[in-house]
């Protein structure tokens, strides 16, 4: 895809996710952002603990109702109500890696499986085609495909981030959105994760929303990152400026 085509894949116009845990407190989670992505990028949001940016990534997956504001995708408004049908299809293009996999897989089923369930939900594939398919996903990731057998706690903290990997591009998503994939690894099994992502991301053209609270890590990927504090984007620019020239403490 190209980086510099004038039309965003994904716009997010003035974002407002607000949660309402007693009648007499609001917590402003997200509180008004706004930002672009263009196709084939990777763009990071940036920010502390707290600061809003995994609720975002939710918020643009439709895992949350945004309280207000717009998120449109490829032109089109995907803020209101949706119905199953219209989100099962829009998680075919876009899919979400979260921070600690073995919270994203099922202890009880083979990691196989696993890829085969997404693989059937969104495509008509017969069982043996999903087999192949489940296969190939591991292999891409550089798992062998004969460890499909196994199950979650057969693997290391780096194993499983690559079967979640596996799972998340299975359905070939437009959007990858990655909250904080490789806090919970040590810094060579991280370096490889990051690795992995990018080497995908040039097979295969997907536009990454990359979430972190390291720099380190958007120095190494990123093109354009939006730093968010309490809710807001504080900062917005290349890499480049928000390192060199940064507007915020």
């Amino acid at each position: 895809m190209d980086k510099n085509s004038q039309t965003p894949i994904l716009e997010v116009k003035n974002l407002k996710q607000y949660f309402y845990p007693s009648r007499k407190f609001t917590v402003k989670a997200v509180d008004g952002i706004s930002f672009k992505i263009m196709p084939g990028e990777t763009y990071g949001l940036v920010g502390e603990s707290g600061s809003g940016k995994s609720t975002t990534g939710r918020a643009i997956i439709r895992l949350y109702d945004p309280t207000d504001g717009q998120i449109i995708f490829e032109g089109e408004d995907i803020t209101g109500k949706m119905s199953k049908k219209a989100l099962k299809t829009l998680r075919t293009k876009m899919a979400m890696i979260f921070q600690d996999p073995m919270t994203s897989l099922n202890p009880v089923m083979t990691v196989r499986d696993q890829i085969m369930e997404v693989i059937l939900q969104h495509n008509k594939l017969s069982k043996e085609e999903a087999v192949k398919k489940a296969d190939e996903m591991l292999e891409l990731v550089g798992i062998p495909a004969a460890r499909g057998r196994e199950y979650p706690h057969q693997f290391s903290g780096g194993m499983r981030q690559r079967i979640v990997i596996a799972i998340a591009l299975s359905c070939q998503p437009k959007i990858l959105i990655c909250d904080e994939p490789t806090t919970a690894l040590d810094v060579t099994i991280q370096a490889q994760i990051l690795r992995l992502i990018k080497d995908l991301q040039k097979e295969f053209g997907y536009t990454i929303v990359f979430i972190t609270h390291d720099l380190g890590v958007v120095a190494n990927i990123a093109d354009r990152v939006a730093v968010l504090y309490a809710g807001q984007i504080v900062e917005l620019g290349t890499v480049e400026d928000v390192f060199y020239d940064p507007r915020h403490p």
